[in-house]
């Protein structure tokens, strides 16, 4: 079967896996609603605790050690919160583009929001979890995935979806920065009718989205580490000031523009980062 293509390029991260782990890989993909294929691992004996900011997404998270294979899907993240990464375990993850429902009719995407729930619970990636378990280099876990999980797609959207991802290409393309009446007037439809959608879709609202994204806009801008100052970032990303941009930014990361930034700059984030 043909694979559905993503006609939007949005890649939300989660930068701690980066920045406290010691090894970090991603696959971008165009297909099948997925946005990346990821892999972590820590080489210290006590587990790491790190912060997951908000992405929109949807993950399935795999975890290899030497009990066995543990398999979770994790809803999307709207609120900041602390996880652990267990020492002694390889994780590999699929990151769904926002709206993308990887238990597909089973449990409703709301109901994902800020929770997770074993693979296993659903009766057709029983089968997938199984061939996932033999695999031990990230090219075959990524294809066994691939493989596995096509079949299980639907070649059907809704209207409704296809709408989401046109209105999601337009709050990718401003980077965030977009109100709820520009949307208004740039599709025609209502502000009641656009939050149903999104609501729908991705179980948040159009302005917890449009936040979502622009905030994931200003890490990946900080990940560079070119950043001139502080003051230009609150300008260009349009906060009504310094003292907006820094409590918006400790709210969505846990810590000051500053210290983050200090810390890309430590870790060297982008050559942390191995594309495969």
């Amino acid at each position: 079967m043909e694979g559905f293509q993503n006609d939007i390029h949005l890649h939300t991260i989660q930068p701690y896996l980066v920045l406290k782990t010691d090894s970090f890989c991603q696959h971008l993909m165009t297909t099948y609603g997925i946005s990346h294929f990821f892999s972590c691992h820590i080489a210290t004996e006590k587990p790491v605790f790190l912060s997951l900011v908000p992405d929109g997404c949807s993950n399935i998270i795999f975890a290899y050690n030497k009990s066995g294979l543990a398999s979770e899907v994790f809803g999307s993240t709207v609120d900041q919160k602390i996880i652990s990464i267990e020492n002694g375990t390889d994780y590999f993850g699929v990151r769904f583009l926002p709206g993308e429902n990887p238990c597909f009719t089973n449990l409703p995407v709301k109901e994902l929001i800020n929770n997770k729930v074993p693979l296993a619970d659903f009766p057709e990636m029983k089968q997938l979890h199984h061939l996932m378990s033999d695999q031990q280099t990230f090219d075959g876990r990524m294809l066994t995935f691939l493989n596995g999980y096509k079949f299980c797609l639907s070649a059907t959207k809704k209207k409704q979806h296809e709408l989401f991802r046109q209105i999601c290409r337009v709050i990718n393309n401003k980077e965030g920065m977009i109100s709820i009446s520009e949307l208004e007037k740039l599709t025609g439809y209502s502000a009641r009718y656009i939050n149903y959608v999104f609501e729908s879709e991705a179980g948040i609202s159009a302005k917890q989205f449009c936040r979502i994204l622009k905030l994931q806009s200003v890490i990946s801008c900080m990940n560079s580490g070119n950043v001139s100052s502080m003051s230009k970032i609150a300008a260009d990303y349009h906060f009504y000031d310094q003292s907006h941009f820094i409590h918006d930014f400790e709210n969505f990361t846990g810590k000051a523009p500053k210290e983050y930034l200090a810390e890309v700059i430590q870790k060297q984030y982008r050559k942390c980062v191995i594309d495969v």
